[in-house]
């Protein structure tokens, strides 16, 4: 039963944040789903759960705020839980004040499920060295996350690891013990298990909720390291298999039910090793010995119906608890890639809605350092959020209008952040540009070059009367980087090739310096957005990317220099022809674009 006090707080919440005032009366009454009538002088609203309650005053406001002179609303969530997943394990730790803020976002849009990915920051007392030195949450934290998340009627989700991606808490001597691969810790051994349940029994004093996300993605090798060379060849279904039924009684007996990313069942099943494998085999006799595991499928690549189809009925034959993790693209760089976001989600959530599953969540992952601020994607949730509560009306229009509303911000902004990429595809232009360096050729070349220079001059132009916004002054700094980059890359070889050394020379006494000057002002805008949201853990990472980029200019600049003054003879990095940068798997991280050295 909603208590006026609730009712109270939950409206200011959400008006807070939009910036909304209504002078009118309102009456709450409970009842399923969500119900909005009235006009500018009383509205009714009906509602199942807070994050419903929520989402009403929302939409209440949203109507009201867009002209419209009647309220009759009628919504009802397609999915159970529809949530954020949100990626704290690549140098980005959230602040707890920033965090509670993002839940205050989310429930404004009636979602009601929010996961942290925490592979290893968080507080395991027994482990001093798990989450040292990285912003790992304390136990008290946690807990006030999670009474927090409670107050608003939703679901905290802790995702820790219990196979694999626990590099960084194998890198340290005192748990060397454990490692099988570098990212994979050892099955089968009492220390393993030692360590899993204490973690989830830290966990368990900090958190409330019955499920618990335990990881168990891209294990890549295991049983083929140094367990290998203790036991021999094993069948690795069995294996993981054996494994999993260990960790699920932990989670059994702190009261847990687990939850477990889905893709090394399949992994193992293809002879390539791959996920998206359609010649896939998961034997049936390892399906029948699962223990009871929501399974997690994730995808965030494709882009037509065809793949979430077949993924979702696989699953289906594994586990009647299947659970859908799509992505808002959050991890190619700098800012979030929102048209790859539209183009794989819109199928992968409809197909979902088909298939009846239970629980979606948006995820937001932070590879590579965690370069994309969480709160630049806020716009992106209302895929999710009005893809749960209006179904097939969800259309992009109303994304980024919902988008609009829910963070003060023009939808012009959010089309500006998505010209950083070339369209709806995974191709890091833009991080490219950022990171690579001016004499070698591992950026963008010949017309991906030139299609670059025009979106960073459209999204300036964009972006240009909304100085007022941190995040855009942001954007508007990272794309002056990118436009002033590209056209030096543009001229650097062909003007070097012409033998022009005052050209040479200009570069090095004049547009380098305003280089490392745009540089400069980036990265100042580029902390002061972290230490709003994050930990000062993790700005380390990003901060050396950033001396490496100016120092290397600084170096470049004497090159040019010592050329143009005939004290070198040649600039070898220019001699060679430029050949097809893209490396293994399509390798789209830092260290690719800044030299040809396998190793930093």
């Amino acid at each position: 039963m909603f208590t006026s006090e609730t009712i109270a707080r939950i409206q200011k919440t959400v008006w807070d944040l939009i910036g909304y005032t209504y002078k009118g009366s309102v009456s709450v009454n409970e009842g399923p789903g969500l119900r909005v009538a009235g006009d500018a002088n009383a509205v009714t609203v009906t509602a199942q759960t807070l994050p419903a309650l929520a989402r009403a005053f929302f939409r209440m406001a949203q109507e009201l705020s867009a002209g419209k002179t009647e309220l009759n609303i009628c919504e009802t969530a397609q999915f159970e839980s529809c949530g954020a997943f949100l990626d704290f394990s690549r140098n980005g730790v959230m602040t707890v004040d920033a965090c509670k803020r993002y839940m205050d976002y989310l429930s404004a849009l009636g979602m009601n499920l929010i996961v942290l990915y925490t592979e290893d920051t968080y507080t395991v007392p027994e482990y001093p060295y798990m989450g040292y030195l990285r912003g790992r949450y304390s136990q008290q934290e946690l807990h006030e996350l999670d009474e927090y998340a409670l107050s608003l009627g939703m679901e905290l989700v802790p995702c820790i690891q219990t196979l694999g991606h626990l590099e960084q808490m194998l890198q340290w001597k005192e748990h060397q013990h454990m490692k099988d691969q570098p990212t994979v810790i050892m099955c089968d051994e009492p220390d393993t298990y030692a360590f899993i349940e204490a973690e989830i029994r830290s966990i368990r004093q900090s958190i409330s909720g019955r499920r618990l996300h335990i990881g168990m993605d891209e294990a890549h090798g295991v049983g083929l390291g140094r367990y290998f060379y203790k036991n021999g060849l094993t069948d690795r279904f069995e294996l993981l298999s054996r494994h999993l039924q260990k960790v699920v009684e932990l989670c059994q007996k702190y009261d847990f039910y687990p939850l477990m990313w889905s893709d090394m069942f399949f992994r193992l099943g293809s002879k390539t090793d791959a996920y998206y494998d359609l010649e896939s085999d998961i034997p049936q006799s390892v399906i029948d010995s699962l223990p009871p595991v929501g399974m997690v499928y994730w995808d965030y690549y494709h882009t037509d119906d065809f793949w979430y189809e077949h993924m979702l009925t696989q699953h289906e034959k594994m586990s009647k608890d299947t659970i859908f993790a799509g992505g808002l693209w959050t991890w190619s760089g700098f800012l979030p890639q929102v048209d790859f976001t539209w183009a794989t989600m819109e199928p992968g959530l409809r197909v979902c809605a088909k298939h009846q599953v239970k629980t979606v969540m948006a995820t937001m992952w932070g590879d590579d350092g965690a370069e994309t601020d969480h709160f630049l994607a806020l716009s992106q949730l209302p895929m999710f959020s009005e893809f749960c509560w209006r179904a097939d009306e969800c259309t992009p229009e109303l994304v980024k209008a919902t988008g609009e509303f829910l963070t003060g911000l023009p939808k012009e902004a959010y089309e500006a952040f998505s010209l950083f990429y070339p369209g709806a595809v995974d191709r890091r232009t833009g991080k490219a540009l950022v990171y690579c360096d001016l004499l070698y050729p591992l950026g963008p070349q010949g017309e991906e070059l030139e299609k670059s220079i025009d979106r960073s001059r459209k999204a300036l132009e964009i972006l240009s009367p909304m100085n007022d916004s941190a995040m855009c002054r942001y954007a508007a700094a990272l794309f002056d980087v990118c436009l002033q980059k590209a056209m030096l890359l543009r001229e650097m070889r062909p003007r070097y090739l012409q033998g022009d050394k005052d050209w040479l020379a200009q570069t090095a006494e004049e547009t380098i310096p305003a280089l490392m000057e745009a540089y400069e002002i980036l990265r100042d805008e580029h902390k002061a957005l972290w230490e709003s949201h994050y930990k000062r853990n993790g700005w380390e990472v990003l901060a050396l990317r950033y001396g490496a980029v100016l120092g290397r200019l600084t170096d470049v600049q004497d090159v040019l220099l010592r050329y143009s003054e005939d004290e070198l003879d040649a600039i070898c990095e220019l001699d060679e022809q430029p050949l097809d940068p893209t490396r293994k798997n399509g390798m789209q991280f830092y260290q690719v674009y800044v030299t040809p050295a396998y190793n930093l």
